[in-house]
């Protein structure tokens, strides 16, 4: 009788987790990287007034203001191709890898930016430099929130991913309340005149503590689990010279579905981080104590919301609460606009959380169920590009179609229908998706 071969397949390794005190680190080292990012945007949004005359001269104040405006929506052109090199990065030489370098390019960029010449001072230079540094946050922007994402749900237990991955936003909420309360701060210490000569350039500077501690943390960071599994039995396969078959390497039908899904969260996060300050202070005419107090409350009630969502969604699953979230978009969409317009710190204050409650479940939601759509060995990538695409395209332009809207039909709750419109869409996508909540994250 002829004894059966030994089988060739390689043995299936077991996915360790990192200890309490390793995971509380690794949360550590990703919170500060978004609260980095999520500083610098609200704090380059604020100042966008004080320095497109700095950098950007000229006899209207208003084409000042557009040219700055301009190169900040040149971040949001560079994401798509960071989330490919730096997504590329993460699924081949690891996430920890990928956060190091993202961490360090995105940090220098915005301390350049504080020490960056104005154009009295080198002329044509300081835009030039200006827009490469804008560039370079993009890039390293666009790979930001697939790779932390990505880490943060593979060091999770199987009931706790959607917590887990909610810490992307709740650190970036908090990012922006701090990188605006920091100049709320600065304009109450320093005169206007002041802040132009040269104060403002503490705001980017600030950001040095948070780039050194930040890339300090992701150094010492363990490897995520899953990755670590992944290439053993890769090198297992190698030493066997087995082949294996491979799926396809470009998952076309989850990567349509971030981006399908995307598009909600994409308008209903920067309405309610960036579009809400101007609509307060130039449309309904607040003062900027009531505009800026009340989204500086919002913002950090928001990132509650969010929490809360991806703890829930641990529970109930993905697909439920973010339907919810769809669904809770269209029907606060309108309410939520009648209050801003209202006038006033408590209605503008109201109106905010409003808005922020569904945005706070897709938030909270989103990171888990897009990394879960996608097996590991190419989950940071596949995830990244769609994610960073549909940012570009509909974060980006969130605010220009909001006050396009106003201008063109003359009434105040116009961009609730731009909420509307997008929830639909995204809510119809969702039904699509596969509940992801319990799934092996490997094999995904």
């Amino acid at each position: 009788m002829t004894v059966p071969a030994e089988s060739a397949e390689p043995e299936v390794q077991v996915v360790e987790l990192p200890t309490a005190a390793g995971r509380r680190r690794a949360i550590s080292a990703i919170a500060i990287g978004n609260l980095l990012e999520w500083y610098d945007f609200a704090v380059y949004a604020t100042l966008a007034s004080v320095l497109g005359p700095l950098f950007f001269p000229s006899a209207s104040a208003s084409a000042s203001l557009l040219a700055s405006l301009s190169v900040f929506a040149v971040g949001y052109v560079a994401r798509p191709v960071g989330a490919l090199v730096f997504g590329r990065l993460a699924d081949h030489q690891g996430r920890r890898s990928g956060l190091v370098v993202i961490i360090v390019l995105m940090g220098v960029a915005t301390l350049g930016m504080g020490l960056l010449p104005t154009y009295a001072a080198i002329g044509v230079a300081a835009p030039i430099l200006l827009v490469l540094l804008r560039v370079a946050q993009g890039l390293a922007i666009g790979g930001e929130f697939a790779t932390a994402t990505t880490y943060l749900v593979e060091i999770a237990g199987p009931r706790r991913r959607g917590l887990y991955g909610s810490i992307t936003y709740v650190t970036a909420a908090l990012g922006f309340a701090l990188g605006l309360g920091v100049v709320v701060l600065l304009n109450a210490v320093v005169s206007p005149q002041g802040v132009v000569d040269g104060w403002w350039r503490l705001t980017f500077l600030l950001s040095l503590p948070l780039l050194l501690i930040g890339r300090y943390l992701r150094r010492r960071a363990t490897e995520s689990p899953v990755f670590q599994a992944m290439k053993a039995e890769a090198e297992l396969v190698a030493a066997a010279g087995t082949a294996v078959s491979t799926p396809p390497s470009r998952p076309i039908k989850p990567m349509l579905q971030v981006f399908g899904i995307g598009i909600a969260i994409a308008v209903g996060s920067y309405t309610v981080l960036g579009f809400v300050l101007s609509y307060l202070l130039v449309v309904v005419k607040q003062t900027p104590a009531v505009a800026y107090g009340s989204a500086l409350v919002a913002t950090v009630v928001g990132a509650f919301f969010v929490l809360a969502a991806g703890h829930l969604s641990d529970r109930f699953g993905r697909k439920p609460l973010m339907i919810a979230a769809a669904a809770s978009l269209a029907v606060l969409a309108f309410p939520g606009y009648l209050l801003l317009a209202a006038g006033g710190f408590w209605p503008a204050l109201a109106g905010q959380l409003l808005l922020w409650i569904p945005v706070g479940i897709g938030l909270g939601v989103c990171p888990s169920l897009f990394a879960e759509l996608f097996p590991a060995r190419n989950r940071t990538t596949a995830m990244a590009f769609p994610h960073a695409l549909v940012t570009a395209v509909f974060s980006g332009t969130a605010p220009l179609i909001s006050t396009l809207l106003v201008t063109a039909t003359g009434s105040a709750t116009a961009p609730a229908w731009y909420l509307l419109a997008v929830a639909l869409v995204s809510g119809a996508v969702t039904f699509g998706v596969r509940e992801t909540a319990w799934a092996d994250l490997r094999t995904t």
